[in-house]
């Protein structure tokens, strides 16, 4: 049995900004890519800006809900229509799908894909779909990471464009600002950037849903989610609660948590404070 890995080739292209990004989704919407890898951890927005570059052309998206031969019926009704293939860390293990792909793969102008096992729909009657038909489709594959598991997946590695989308958090943060509406947590994403390690959308949904379901304590809960420690968390959900009007009481609290003396209560909010100013 193989084993995955995650794969860097020589051919990936690293992105940090949405122009970029765009770039490249308009050059695979207009055609002048037949192949787009687009690589890149969740939350980003990676589909949601390659299907605004779709718009309104002939298009199909396809997650990793579908069968194999359910993913075979729907390329075959979408025959020569552009593809997206989203969330494809899911099918990777599953041969059948895996065989597709490298066929729907092939940079050739015209690929024939076949169906090579036994189905009830299978046939050349006019309800039947076919064991093979060609296609002209344009295809981008949209996944997390690449893994290379085995010849099959590790052929369209040299086939199409692979970009790598990997943007610093200040331009997620600022990306964020054009559709999200609740000023509030937006604000307070922004004086905690530093704490961030791994940028996403998410937060910021998150944040707005812990809001209005927990009014007292949502940044200590969202501070949480995004993996800050609890000692940092403590210290800014004391600073953000009026009922603590002095650093006193604040370090009083710190300690009857039993997260440390006062001197850890002051040390840490100096680190707190290098990272958010």
């Amino acid at each position: 049995m193989s084993q995955s890995r995650t794969h860097s080739v020589s051919n990936v292209l690293t992105v940090t900004t949405y122009d970029e990004l765009q770039e490249h989704a308009l050059a695979f919407a207009s055609g002048r890519y037949s192949l787009l890898v687009l690589l890149g951890p969740p939350g980003l927005g990676k589909s949601q800006t390659l299907k605004a570059c779709l718009g309104n052309r002939d298009h199909v998206c396809l997650d990793n809900h579908a069968s194999a031969f359910g993913l075979y019926q729907l390329l075959h009704q979408h025959r020569n229509e552009m593809v997206v293939i989203d969330d494809l860390d899911a099918i990777y293990a599953d041969r059948g799908m895996v065989r597709l792909i490298k066929a729907l793969c092939n940079t050739d102008p015209v690929k024939t894909l076949r169906w090579q096992s036994r189905h009830a729909d299978i046939g050349w009657g006019p309800s039947k779909i076919p064991p093979e038909f060609e296609t002209k489709s344009a295809v981008c594959l949209i996944a997390n990471e690449w893994k290379t598991l085995n010849a099959n997946i590790q052929a369209i590695e040299d086939r199409g464009i692979m970009v790598n989308f990997c943007p610093p958090v200040g331009e997620v943060h600022v990306r964020v600002r054009e559709w999200f509406d609740d000023q509030v947590v937006y604000e307070f994403m922004e004086r905690h950037l530093g704490l961030i390690t791994r940028p996403s959308m998410r937060y910021y949904i998150h944040g707005h849903t812990f809001r209005e379901a927990h009014p007292h304590r949502w940044q200590s809960i969202l501070l949480e989610l995004m993996g800050v420690n609890e000692k940092v968390r403590t210290i800014v959900s004391l600073l953000n609660d009026d009922q603590y009007q002095t650093e006193e009481k604040r370090a009083e609290v710190f300690v009857s948590k039993g997260l440390g003396d006062r001197s850890t209560y002051y040390r840490w909010k100096q680190k707190l404070q290098s990272v958010t100013t």
